[in-house]
């Protein structure tokens, strides 16, 4: 082919368009974010997997849209106008540095100026079809196709900008020789299709490239990696795709103004012009675009440590999901970085653990009982677990026993375990360790009771605290049929593998009844108290009312029970009409305050309201209360954690709000508090969520989270979903409309301070 260049040499094989363009781009780019980010509310924004993700709308957040589009759309139009020149001077043996075509660009700016506005009209234009695609998607759709049409009908328009830089002809006479040239090919076999041709074909071209190139960073697992990918596909696709259909307008207008006016022997770039202007047969060949693309992935080089810095305060965490987290959840750290998420529906399927790191989670292993079992981090990194066993036969009606079981699991036991998960072997359905029976339960049914009753799910509980020198269990159950006489044991463990201990017992009434995590919770004094929290429901049958939250406290070496009652949240007429169905995750948590002494988090049965309560001695025979008021917590478990701070954080999973929030205690009675939504929640009719959530702290004081629902946005499922075992009572949740949610936050209390 004849005549100059064509038009992705006269991008690609010198540096100066790229660079040229891009400089002023990526400096308006840079100037934009961080003018947008100082501007936007800190709880309109966080940061998951590395990505900024929008919360809430807000005047402010509005407003720093406007002003990043302005100055885009001014750093586009200076680029432009400065490229344009570098493509002229590309098209004969000449060549134009890029600080001289910056120059020239400076010294045009009415072209500047006509490119901003062009750059506005096509952002409101862009913006304009977003909100109709949203409104109303049909028409939208109707008037998107009719837009492409016109715009491949005015496509020869785009050689009127080329011949404004080259003043040989008026704005009428520019925009009319373009309409023309749209049909025209020239002779001489310097064109082989006619402009609007090969406008079209290099939009097809670059934006398939573009979209492949997007589809494939999607198949990235999120991180701060496929974060700084997309920051560079944002930049470098746009910007190729302008200079692209820049340069084929360019060389049309030239092909043309050669064979009109013969101008080959005069070059279109003023030879005369040596400052910004110097003769080389091989200019641009050397390095060719690669400097350009360089500077182009600045912006994607800034975003990790940005991300990182944070200098803006936003909540900053990575975020995974994962097949249904169910509703009796409890999250725990795993070493340095890593979490365990131990979940179940009591009664119906067995407990399941998934260990996650960052973004990124093990497939689920199984666990080999139905009934209540919990677990905490152990000094090594590995973790200590207890469960209630069922021994014996199902079918026969005497000689069963439930037996309740320690399992000290090493940090190289558990990595082996999860290896072997990761890499799809077959592993064992029992936690690898050292496992001890600590406490039985002898029990009989009847030939009428069902396979279910006799597993006793809804009449057992435990829990586990790594808070003294030694693990501390605390544990319930009852025999079936008959009152609700149920034994309590707390089991002070000689050992880190609990091989031998001190068990102190008491009998008690206890209904049960679905038992979650919140049942029977558990922390340890400094002095070796014991402290447990036993939530139960109310039975109207009973004579005399079971109070719905007991303290328990006692010492290994003391023979005294001491039992106290504090008084719960009241329960409103909203949550009366609202709690229609069965509450199966009421109950409280409880933590050690900064002053060594226990603090509780309930919500009773049927109710929405929180009440933190703030124990004035070990035993809680007084205290300080303070009621969560305005925060709706549904059907969910509390969850809360207290870091070295000493003060209270609390999750709350708001679904009229459809937001995940953490309140932030100002102080250690949480007189005073903030709270700010840190994640959005996707619910709506395809999608299904379980009452789970639990909160903890890494190994680091920053806040885990484990939420039984799934996040709105991009975060996608890190493995597969999967069936449950034939002849479970619980249907298969084998789609992806069952999910939940794993966050990590990197700073301190998520970012609240």
């Amino acid at each position: 082919m004849y005549g100059p260049p064509r038009a992705w040499a006269l991008v690609f094989l010198s540096p100066s368009p790229l660079l040229t363009y891009g400089v002023p781009v990526i400096f308006a780019a840079v100037v934009a974010t961080v003018v947008g980010l100082t501007i936007v509310p800190n709880e309109a924004v966080v940061i998951v997997n590395g990505n900024l993700t929008q919360l809430t709308s807000s005047t402010a957040g509005l407003v720093a849209a406007v002003v990043a589009a302005v100055l885009l759309c001014a750093g586009h139009a200076f680029g432009i106008t400065a490229a344009t020149h570098s493509l002229i001077a590309n098209t004969t043996d000449s060549s134009l540095p890029a600080r001289a075509a910056w120059g020239r660009a400076a010294r045009r700016p009415g072209l500047v100026v006509l490119a901003f506005v062009g750059a506005l009209a096509l952002f409101v234009a862009a913006v304009a079809a977003s909100v109709a695609l949203a409104i109303a998607p049909l028409w939208a759709i109707g008037g998107l196709v009719l837009a492409l049409i016109v715009l491949i009908v005015v496509a020869p328009l785009l050689l009127a900008w080329p011949q404004l830089f080259l003043r040989s002809a008026s704005w009428g006479q520019a925009l009319a020789r373009a309409w023309r040239s749209g049909k025209v090919v020239v002779s001489g076999r310097a064109e082989d299709r006619t402009p609007r041709v090969n406008l079209i074909i290099a939009t097809v071209v670059v934006g398939g490239l573009g979209v492949g190139l997007r589809l494939l960073a999607g198949l990235m697992p999120q991180s701060l990696l496929s974060a700084m990918v997309a920051v560079a596909l944002g930049i470098v696709v746009p910007a190729v795709f302008v200079l692209v259909l820049s340069a084929v307008a360019v060389r049309a207008v030239v092909v043309r103004e050669e064979s009109r006016a013969r101008i080959a022997t005069q070059p279109i770039v003023p030879m005369s012009a040596p400052s910004w202007a110097e003769k080389e047969s091989d200019a641009g060949t050397r390095g060719g675009a690669l400097v350009g693309l360089a500077v182009l992935l600045v912006p994607a080089l800034l975003a990790a440590p940005l991300a990182l810095v944070n200098p803006w305060g936003f909540a900053s965490y990575s975020a995974v999901t994962m097949p249904t987290i169910e509703d009796s959840a409890s999250i725990v750290p795993v070493g340095d970085d890593g979490t365990a998420v131990l979940s179940a529906n009591v009664g119906y399927d067995r407990f399941s653990m998934r260990l996650c790191k960052g973004a990124s989670c093990s497939p689920i292993s199984t666990l080999s009982s139905y009934l209540s079992t919990d677990t905490v981090e152990t000094d090594d990194g590995g973790l200590f677990t207890a469960q209630w066993m069922f021994v014996g036969d199902e079918e026969d009606t005497a000689d069963n026993r439930f037996e309740l079981d320690a399992v000290s699991t090493s940090a190289d036991e558990l990595r082996r375990w999860d290896d072997t998960n990761r890499s799809g072997g077959p592993s064992s359905s029992i936690p690898p360790g050292d496992r001890t029976t600590v406490a039985t339960l002898d029990s009989t049914f009847s030939e009428d009771d069902e396979v279910d009753a006799r597993t006793v799910t809804d009449r057992s509980a435990v829990a586990v605290s790594n808070d003294g020198e030694y693990p501390v269990i605390a544990a319930v159950a009852r025999r079936t049929g008959g009152p609700p006489e149920a034994t309590m044991w707390i089991v002070f463990c000689d050992d880190d593998a609990c091989s031998s201990a001190t068990t102190k017992t008491t009998q008690l009434e206890w209904i049960g009844g679905s038992p979650s995590s919140a049942s029977i919770d558990l922390v340890v004094t400094e002095d070796g108290t014991a402290v447990v929290t036993l939530a139960d429901r109310e039975d109207s049958r009973s004579p005399e009312p079971i109070p719905a939250l007991r303290v328990f406290s006692t010492k290994a070496d003391s023979a005294e029970f001491r039992v106290e009652a504090p008084l719960l949240a009241d329960i409103t007429e909203t949550d009366e009409a609202r709690y229609s169905g069965y509450d199966e995750t009421f109950g409280a948590r409880i933590e050690l305050g900064a002053d060594g002494l226990p603090v509780l988090l309930s919500r009773p049965e049927g109710s929405s309201e929180l009440r933190l309560i703030s124990c004035a001695d070990a035993s809680c025979a007084s205290a300080g209360t303070r009621d969560l008021t305005g925060f709706d917590s549904w059907s969910r478990t509390p969850a809360f954690a207290i870091d070295e701070s000493g003060r209270p954080l609390i999750a709350v999973a708001d679904k009229r709000r459809a937001s995940l929030d953490l309140i932030d205690c100002l102080d250690a009675a949480c007189s005073d508090l903030e709270s700010r939504s840190i994640a959005k929640l996707a619910l709506d009719d395809d999608l299904s969520s379980t009452e789970a959530l639990a909160l903890s702290l890494d190994s680091r004081g920053n806040p885990i989270i484990a939420v039984g629902d799934r996040l709105a946005g991009d975060v996608r499922t890190d493995v597969d979903t999967f069936d449950y075992e034939p002849g479970e009572a619980r249907p298969p949740r084998n789609d992806q409309r069952w999910a939940g949610t794993v966050l990590n936050c990197s700073d301190a209390r998520c970012g609240l301070k």
